[in-house]
């Protein structure tokens, strides 16, 4: 299937690794010019070169903190000047810090709430404009399916993200008579370097090995193990293009089933 993105410009978040740059990678499979942020600068170069080398398509790195205003608006900006424009936004708001609801200090709550929910709506409020020049586009947030199902030990990013899906169901809402749309993606048990993190954490906490962790975890989803990165790039790439003409204001949940047991 054609997904028509050749000649896009798109700006991937957290793309020095993970499902960023998964995403990252198969826009510019599909005909995307890239710019990626993260806030490791050696990394983001080595994905945003890697990225080019693979695919023949520009790869911009723009090292920056989406918890921080002023980046947010140079990281919009610069991505315009070079590329030439915007047409796909696609944030990425980073791995959850572990704790409980209890545990966690004001500095932590406030920390959760700059980066995965002000973030998110800064460097919406700064894309929009260029999406709108561009006659339509599409932004797409990766959160995760604790939306859906909570998962232990990550309440302050699970409470952050539900404000910012509120928010992105509103901006989806008021920016649809513009051609312009807003979805998410909620992953679940994906093999990446967050996931690995979280074990590692409970792992620690049970005083059990990771192994174990993994097992149990992977035994949880009917599908019987974690997803690969691909396989959320490609969601995103789709609900990306103009082949998902008539979806916003949804989350696509996508996690082998492991929440099948949520009814809605």
């Amino acid at each position: 299937m054609d997904l028509g993105l050749a000649g896009k410009k798109a700006l991937v978040g957290g793309a020095s690794r993970g499902l960023g740059r998964a995403a990252a990678l198969t826009l510019a499979r599909e005909g995307c010019s890239v710019a990626v942020y993260a806030r490791t600068a050696d990394e983001l170069e080595r994905a945003a070169e890697e990225i080019a080398a693979a695919t023949g398509q520009q790869a911009l790195a723009i090292p920056g903190d989406i918890s921080r205003a002023e980046d947010c608006e140079r990281i919009v900006s610069e991505t315009v000047a070079a590329l030439g424009g915007l047409d796909v936004l696609v944030t990425n708001t980073g791995p959850p810090d572990y704790g409980t609801a209890t545990s966690r200090s004001d500095e932590d709550w406030q920390a959760a709430w700059e980066r995965m929910t002000l973030g998110v709506i800064r460097l919406a409020r700064a894309a929009v404009p260029h999406l709108r020049l561009a006659g339509g586009g599409s932004i797409v947030n990766i959160f995760g399916c604790d939306l859906h199902q909570l998962v232990g030990h990550t309440a302050s990013a699970s409470v952050a993200r539900l404000a910012t899906t509120g928010f992105s169901k509103y901006l989806a809402t008021e920016l649809a008579p513009e051609n312009i749309r807003v979805n998410n993606v909620l992953p679940g048990w994906i093999a990446t370097e967050r996931i690995e993190a979280l074990v590692e954490a409970e792992a620690d906490e049970r005083g059990v090995s990771a192994e174990n962790v993994y097992e149990e975890q992977a035994g949880a989803v009917p599908m019987g193990r974690f997803g690969r990165p691909e396989e959320i790039a490609d969601a995103i790439a789709f609900l990306a293009s103009d082949r998902a003409a008539y979806i916003t204001g949804t989350s696509l949940r996508i996690d082998g089933g492991w929440c099948l047991n949520v009814v809605y």
